[in-house]
């Protein structure tokens, strides 16, 4: 009994590292600036954010959990390091693939809404970088699995941060030059900031 509550307990605590370290430290648009072309380009259609993130995520999560089973094979793999990036395409794409065919025939009523941003979500380098990033970590399945959570849960609060500024960056009080896309750039570069003081640094003596 005891050893079931410690490995309980064991992999709750991995989830939940990997969970914080994926959305904060470790976060796809601030500190790794993967997928902000997508979030700009959600914001301007002005398309809902939050069930983008969660079709993100999930395929985020699903393509986590297949590379983990994966890995192993590719670690005694001659060129591993060339041959790991098409593996990870390929997993995101059966994903993508399989995703589609789900909606299609399954949430046939949401398939209108929930299709372009299947094909938004998959081919987004956000998801591909993900799982790079988590093959830098000596992963568990449950590591794996909070981290792949992570990602997506990172990559959702980016795009809602930039969706509450979406209008005052866009307003009339910001000067023409700026106004936009570079206004925009440097209040990314300013949450970047903030999120890379988060993993703390020492100063050089």
């Amino acid at each position: 009994m005891e050893t079931i509550f410690g490995s309980s307990v064991t992999y709750t605590g991995t989830f939940f590292s990997m969970l914080i370290l994926a959305i904060f430290l470790e976060n796809t648009v601030f500190t790794r600036a993967l997928g902000t072309s997508t979030v700009l380009l959600m914001l301007r259609k002005k398309a809902n954010l939050l069930l983008f993130g969660v079709v993100l995520t999930l395929i985020t999560v699903i393509a986590s959990v297949l590379a983990f089973w994966i890995n192993p094979l590719l670690a005694d793999f001659p060129n591993k390091y060339y041959v790991t990036p098409i593996v990870y395409v390929l997993i995101i794409s059966l994903v993508y693939v399989v995703a589609l065919i789900v909606v299609k025939r399954l949430l046939k009523r949401l398939a209108e809404e929930l299709v372009p941003m299947i094909h938004l979500s998959a081919f987004n380098c956000a998801v591909f970088g993900a799982l790079l990033l988590a093959n830098s970590y000596k992963m568990t399945l449950a590591s794996t699995i909070g981290f792949g959570l992570g990602s997506g849960l990172g990559f959702t609060l980016a795009a809602l941060m930039l969706a509450i500024s979406y209008n005052y960056l866009n307003s009339d009080n910001i000067p023409k030059a700026f106004r936009g896309f570079p206004i925009t750039m440097i209040y990314v570069g300013i949450l970047s900031l903030a999120f890379y003081g988060l993993i703390g640094h020492q100063l050089p003596v």
